[in-house]
């Protein structure tokens, strides 16, 4: 009988590091027992990683934490989500002849033009590749395939998106997995976990986006015929938002300006009465809370047009008919995709809701964790698609054991 596999998502984000364990049955249905989020208090900045002791206790935090919590003490399966400033996407193509007899196309044939398209990317000298991701497949005479293996032609074209990131970023990022006990990690560059996580097929298939607000950084993914077809990151996260009412309001430091974001912030100012105001104690005076909420809207609507300039820039801003799906903590802003809606001039903005797992239901609903739900579910699909072998070579034996 096939034993349950424990399995961990991990999102090592901007400045934060999350956990999610998940429980995965016979039939491949997964379970979220625990989760939990640690501060990297500084050893991680827009997605690098700047003091490996810190980056390593914040990992072990969040990992025994949400260990504890599921009432585990052994992983046998991992997945990371990455990004950071330096990450960075560009689509490719080239082509091969098919130099069999029979012209029938094979695995070897599409992983040698996804390798010859790959090529093409003229990577600077510190770069190095995560991810290859195949677009679509043509070959002469029929257009847009998925899959071409065991089909007849003679010649195939590949159109695929390289991600990209500095040598020196990703190995740091798995030397702070190792220094942790997590040997052996794949990662994930963040915008395909959001849209593992919150993207049905249909959506993926029909063209959607992903806006991931985090901390100090926003991705976002556009995916079309179920593949990422653009991505990008911009330099603006929940933190300018808290920085912006320091600043320009006084609050009384940014813990206060940021507890005050969470509990009277709003994107849209119309939505507040111009007479409320707010009682600031530690001051000994009151704000304006229609004043406060300009400030943020004047944030928001500069990042929502850097938004709507990167899906512009893809090409396929005809084509999202699966709406945009907003996700990350920075997306809990109230009215938020009201605004997104009538900015980006898409009919469906939607704060981004997490679908096919089961189990706690305030991680399941909460977007700070989104990435890392979205980790582990790729992760699970994956092995459920490599078949029903467990504890052996269908897992990579390499996991730690808590406690």
């Amino acid at each position: 009988m096939v034993q349950p596999a424990v399995l961990l998502g991990l999102d090592l984000g901007a400045s934060k590091v999350v956990s999610v364990i998940a429980v995965q049955d016979e039939s491949g249905a997964l379970q979220i027992t625990g989760a939990a989020q640690a501060n990297a208090e500084g050893g991680i900045r827009m997605g690098e990683i700047n003091d490996m002791e810190l980056t390593t206790r914040a990992i072990n935090r969040a990992v025994e934490e949400s260990m504890r919590a599921a009432g585990q003490t052994k992983l046998e399966g991992l997945r990371v989500s990455v990004d950071g400033i330096q990450f960075k996407g560009e689509n490719l193509r080239d082509s091969i002849t098919i130099s069999s007899m029979d012209k029938i196309i094979t695995v070897a044939d599409r992983d040698r033009v996804l390798e010859q398209a790959a090529n093409g990317c003229k990577l600077a000298k510190e770069e190095t590749v995560l991810h290859r991701i195949p677009q679509m497949f043509h070959i002469k005479g029929q257009r847009d395939i998925r899959n071409p293996v065991n089909m007849v032609g003679e010649t195939l074209e590949a159109e695929v998106r390289i991600i990209v990131a500095p040598g020196s970023v990703l190995g740091n990022i798995n030397r702070a997995l190792q220094l942790s006990g997590l040997q052996g990690a794949d990662l994930l560059y963040s915008p395909m976990a959001s849209a593992e996580a919150v993207l049905t097929r249909e959506d993926s298939e029909n063209g959607a986006v992903v806006v991931d607000i985090g901390d100090e950084l926003t991705h976002l993914g556009v995916f079309l015929r179920g593949a990422l077809f653009h991505s990008a990151v911009i330099p603006i996260g929940g933190r300018h938002f808290t920085r912006d009412l320091e600043i320009t309001k006084h609050l009384g430091g940014i813990s206060v300006a940021e507890r005050i974001k969470r509990v009277y912030g709003t994107a849209l100012p119309t939505q507040v009465p111009p007479e409320e105001h707010i009682e600031l104690e530690d001051e000994g005076r009151q704000v304006s809370r229609r004043e406060l909420a300009e400030v943020l809207h004047a944030r928001a609507v500069e990042l929502l047009n850097m938004v709507l300039a990167e899906i512009g820039r893809s090409g396929l801003i005809h084509e999202i008919h699966g709406g945009v799906h907003l996700v990350g903590g920075g997306a809990l802003l109230p009215h938020l995709p009201i605004l997104a809606q009538n900015i980006l001039g898409r009919p469906r903005v939607v704060l981004g809701r997490v679908h096919g797992l089961q189990g706690l239901p305030q991680v399941l609903s909460n977007p700070l964790y989104t990435n890392a739900l979205g980790a582990v579910k790729a992760l699970a699909r994956e092995l459920q698609d490599s078949g029903p072998k467990r504890g052996g070579d269908g897992l990579r034996g390499f996991f730690k054991k808590l406690f």
